[in-house]
């Protein structure tokens, strides 16, 4: 997951926050279901503005 956040970080330098979010979004939510099939996103995810969402995917590939 580390190595696809940061691959896309480099090759989606043009893009809009929204799509940054979305692609590091996509592949996060993908690796949790696979890791635990029952995985739900936070209750509060959608109310959250990009820029949290975007701090809070980036804590991902500092673990």
């Amino acid at each position: 997951m580390k190595m696809f956040m940061l691959l896309g970080d480099m090759t989606n330098e043009e893009s809009s926050l929204a799509d940054k979010v979305a692609y590091k979004q996509r592949i996060a939510f993908a690796t949790m279901r696979n890791a635990v099939p029952d995985w739900q996103p936070p209750n509060d995810w959608d109310t959250l503005s990009d820029e949290v969402k975007m701090e809070r995917l980036t804590k991902l590939t500092e673990v």
